[in-house]
């Protein structure tokens, strides 16, 4: 049974600093770590930080090797995995693309990777007079819209060609239809951090997004905005660009990703 007394002054600290070593530890790329190199990181006592382990290694968070030193224990990996069991992705990211949503007055989207086809699994409705109107649950060619590309960018190499060796269909004159045109899209996407949708695959819809990545720097999902052409211009576009991306690395720092666009030219 835990305690349920209200702490007393100086619990929240330790809490604090206890958290610390776990994050030192994490960041320590998997290699033990001694009790003096910790606490010189920390920039906290031995005594101190030897206090913090020992509980720690209790509750196995931390284990302990007499010779290399300290690793995190199997009870973060068990906490973790709980975690990613009941992550709830849509959940998680609404109050950041409500913020997105508010900022710019345009339909917010979130999307995921399927095989091809992105498939949208939030959006916001724009509170402009003329709109688009996605839907929830809808897939699309993930070669035509920018939610699509910001994921299908950062895919396998091989899962990348095989999409493209399938018929390329076109749904406006400005879909790109071979395989060079959308692997040149797809290497701009890399080399800036985001996709652009001009009219690729609605005519006068056009689209902006950024990838989502999580704590191990992979891209699990797309945030975008869907906009009518008449307010795409290049007034509009820097702002849309920029609360994208803000939106985006709000995300994957919360989901302990990057903190800064991630650009490759790969």
């Amino acid at each position: 049974m835990y305690d349920t007394e209200k702490p007393v002054a100086g619990q929240g600290v330790q809490v604090e600093r206890a958290l610390d070593v776990l994050e030192w530890l994490a960041a320590s790329a998997g290699e033990a770590r001694g009790l003096s190199e910790i606490a010189l990181g920390l920039g906290q006592p031995k005594a101190t930080v030897h206090r913090l382990l020992a509980v720690l290694r209790k509750r196995g968070y931390v284990t302990q090797d007499a010779q290399a030193g300290y690793l995190l224990g199997i009870k973060c990996f068990e906490l973790g995995n709980y975690w990613a069991q009941t992550f709830d992705l849509r959940n998680f990211a609404r109050p950041y693309l409500e913020e997105l949503n508010d900022e710019l007055g345009e339909t917010v989207q979130l999307a995921v990777y399927d095989q091809g086809d992105v498939v949208y699994v939030d959006k916001l409705q724009s509170t402009q007079l003329v709109i688009a109107r996605p839907e929830i649950g809808n897939r699309a060619p993930a070669t035509v819209v920018a939610t699509g590309r910001a994921l299908l960018a950062f895919q396998p190499a091989a899962d990348i060609r095989s999409l493209l060796g399938r018929p390329l269909p076109a749904y406006t004159e400005n879909t790109p239809t071979t395989p060079e045109a959308i692997t040149e899209l797809l290497g701009q996407v890399r080399r800036d951090g985001f996709a652009v949708n001009r009219e690729t695959y609605r005519k006068g819809i056009c689209g902006l997004a950024v990838p989502i990545r999580d704590s191990t720097g992979a891209v699990i999902a797309s945030v975008g905005i869907l906009v009518p052409a008449h307010r795409f211009g290049d007034e509009q576009f820097e702002t849309y660009r920029d609360a994208t991306i803000r939106t985006a690395l709000a995300i994957s720092s919360a989901l302990g990703g990057p903190i800064q666009l991630v650009t490759t030219a790969r």
